[in-house]
């Protein structure tokens, strides 16, 4: 028996020593304990620890909420959004309405973000005043809320950014007026009621007709309602009412496309002179084929990135312009390659 108690002391022992000299070697510490960063947290052998504490920095959660999803521009404001997202340590929750004319989803989708308690809102309200409660809401739960695109009735929010809408208008009135030498007959196609972006465009154009060209009378469609296809029904419409119209004017993509295809239609291409606003690829392509004569651009990506700086910056403690003027600009089939329109032009 005593060899077998002799083996038995010796192998426990040779396992106790085993297993303390695990627990010495390098690396092997306690369970719970931080490991070494790797190279992707600063470096093998440890980075700055300022580094490390930046990388934990929580991001910023901020709501952008546009006035629809499905058009061109909208997709353009998301892709500016997103980029300054990436650049400025935020996290951008994209959610708008299905269609444009959705108020009261638009101000529900605001009202969850304020219930959320995100830590800013850039907004661009389908109605300056029903979306005036949501505008409001905000300010009174203490969330920074930057307006872009179309302004609201309401003086509570932090900055305005977007297009000089109403310059947007003259400089089309302008175009219109050369284009007929001052006469003739000229169809706008009405955008949506209570839209204060596409009103100031149309107040612009109509103000712009009126003191410069007298000769011109301008016809109001009903409106489109952002609408491709309900814009396209409203052209037909004044077009048959008024077989005598030179010229057409939309002010958004919506109008201006429905516009297009009304003259397609009705074999009218370029008899009918065709001034349209923002840009898609199809809309280029008529531009560059004489099909529409020219169409004033706005700066979609540039409202996406503003308005989520602006959010950060009043996070930061700094305090953003109240107004931030994001440019408009008239592109002809001249123009169109220029690298200023280049920079603006449709990315899609």
């Amino acid at each position: 028996m005593m060899p077998i108690r002799l083996f038995s002391t010796r192998l426990l022992f040779s396992i106790a020593l085993a297993h303390f000299a695990l627990f010495a070697l390098p690396g092997c510490g306690k369970q719970g304990e931080t490991e070494m960063p790797s190279r992707a947290d600063g470096g093998a052998g440890g980075g700055a620890p300022g580094a490390r504490a930046e990388q934990q920095t929580p991001k910023l959660v901020v709501a952008v909420i546009p006035k629809g999803t499905t058009h061109v521009f909208w997709k353009s404001v998301q892709a500016g959004a997103e980029k300054a997202g990436s650049e400025m340590n935020a996290e951008i929750r994209w959610q708008g309405p299905q269609k444009e004319s959705d108020t009261a989803r638009q101000l529900e989708i605001v009202e969850n973000a304020i219930t959320n308690k995100v830590d800013g809102i850039v907004l661009a309200p389908l109605d300056k005043d029903a979306l005036v409660r949501g505008i409001e809401k905000a300010k009174a739960a203490n969330i920074p809320l930057t307006i872009f695109d179309s302004a609201a009735n309401t003086e509570q929010y932090l900055s305005f950014v977007a297009t000089d809408n109403k310059k947007g208008g003259q400089i089309a009135a302008e175009r219109m007026g050369k284009l007929l030498n001052g006469k003739g007959k000229v169809a706008m196609i009405l955008v949506q009621p209570n839209s204060a972006s596409t009103g100031d465009r149309e107040a612009g154009f109509e103000e712009t007709i009126k003191a410069r060209f007298p000769g011109i009378t301008v016809i109001r469609s009903n409106y489109g309602n952002s609408d491709r296809a309900q814009s396209l029904r409203v052209t037909e419409d004044v077009l048959t009412a008024n077989p005598d119209i030179t010229g057409i004017f939309g002010p958004n993509e919506s109008s201006t496309v429905g516009a297009l295809q009304a003259l397609k239609n009705r074999n009218l291409l370029g008899k009918i002179k065709l001034v349209g606003f923002d840009s898609t690829k199809q809309l280029e392509a008529s531009l560059e084929k004489g099909e529409i004569d020219s169409l004033v651009l706005q700066n979609p990506f540039k409202m996406g990135y503003e308005g989520v700086k602006t959010i950060v910056e009043n996070k930061a403690g700094k305090k953003p312009e109240k107004r931030i003027d994001t440019g408009v600009a008239l592109m002809t089939r001249e123009n169109m390659n220029f690298a200023e329109m280049q920079a603006v032009r449709s990315k899609e």
